[in-house]
Protein backbone atom coordinates (compact mmCIF):
# COMPACT_ATOMS: atom_id res chain seq x y z
CA UNK A 1 0.00 0.00 0.00
CA UNK A 2 1.60 3.81 -0.93
CA UNK A 3 2.38 5.83 2.07
CA UNK A 4 -0.35 8.75 2.40
CA UNK A 5 1.75 11.34 3.83
CA UNK A 6 4.09 11.02 0.50
CA UNK A 7 1.63 11.21 -1.76
CA UNK A 8 0.17 14.18 -0.54
CA UNK A 9 3.43 15.93 0.25
CA UNK A 10 3.71 14.59 -3.64
CA UNK A 11 0.52 16.36 -4.61
CA UNK A 12 1.02 19.51 -2.73
CA UNK A 13 4.49 19.87 -4.28
CA UNK A 14 2.96 19.12 -7.85
CA UNK A 15 0.44 22.03 -7.13
CA UNK A 16 3.49 24.57 -5.91
CA UNK A 17 4.90 24.07 -9.05
CA UNK A 18 1.68 24.82 -11.22
CA UNK A 19 1.94 27.83 -9.10
CA UNK A 20 5.35 29.17 -9.89
CA UNK A 21 6.85 28.27 -6.29
CA UNK A 22 10.03 25.54 -6.31
CA UNK A 23 9.77 23.10 -3.26
CA UNK A 24 13.10 22.25 -1.21
CA UNK A 25 12.85 19.54 1.49
CA UNK A 26 15.69 18.29 3.72
CA UNK A 27 16.98 14.25 2.70
CA UNK A 28 17.46 13.42 6.04
CA UNK A 29 15.41 10.35 6.83
CA UNK A 30 11.92 11.10 8.83
CA UNK A 31 12.65 14.83 9.02
CA UNK A 32 9.72 17.31 7.42
CA UNK A 33 11.60 20.38 6.93
CA UNK A 34 10.20 21.30 3.60
CA UNK A 35 10.93 25.02 2.06
CA UNK A 36 8.80 26.75 -0.47
CA UNK A 37 10.02 30.08 -2.25
CA UNK A 38 8.92 32.13 -5.27
CA UNK A 39 10.81 34.94 -7.13
CA UNK A 40 14.31 34.75 -5.33
CA UNK A 41 17.58 35.75 -6.29
CA UNK A 42 19.85 33.03 -7.10
CA UNK A 43 22.09 34.34 -4.54
CA UNK A 44 19.19 33.61 -2.27
CA UNK A 45 17.68 30.09 -3.80
CA UNK A 46 21.20 28.89 -3.28
CA UNK A 47 21.39 29.91 0.51
CA UNK A 48 17.87 28.21 0.69
CA UNK A 49 19.00 24.77 -0.86
CA UNK A 50 22.36 24.87 0.92
CA UNK A 51 19.93 25.12 4.45
CA UNK A 52 17.81 22.30 3.41
CA UNK A 53 20.85 19.83 2.40
CA UNK A 54 22.45 20.69 5.81
CA UNK A 55 20.59 18.56 8.08
CA UNK A 56 22.42 19.95 11.32
CA UNK A 57 21.73 23.44 10.25
CA UNK A 58 17.54 23.52 10.90
CA UNK A 59 17.35 20.13 12.67
CA UNK A 60 16.68 20.75 16.57
CA UNK A 61 17.81 18.53 19.28
CA UNK A 62 14.88 18.17 21.62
Amino acid sequence: MPDRKTYVDQVSDAIAHLTGRRTLRCPAPGCTLRIRYRAVTPDEAGRLAALAHDHTRHHSTK
